[in-house]
């Protein structure tokens, strides 16, 4: 993908998932279609045994977190 992923882009359920991982490495707790799909937009990445955001999933979820509302 060459922009940032848009609040369109994203289910409520994968943007969940990308809010757990934004927190930091984590175990591979989220759902492997949810994993997948975020590791294709470039928001997350599967390294060491777990996974990590990237600088682009951190700024998503800080964005898409401020934009929505609360019942997203």
């Amino acid at each position: 993908m060459d922009r940032l992923p848009m609040r369109s882009d994203l289910t409520p359920a994968e943007y969940s998932s990308l809010c757990l991982v934004a927190k930091g490495f984590m175990s591979r707790t989220i759902p492997s279609a949810h994993r997948t799909r975020l590791v294709e937009l470039g928001l997350i990445q599967d390294r060491m045994g777990g996974l990590m955001p990237t600088p682009a999933g951190t700024m998503v979820a800080r964005r898409i977190d401020r934009d929505l509302p609360k019942s997203f």
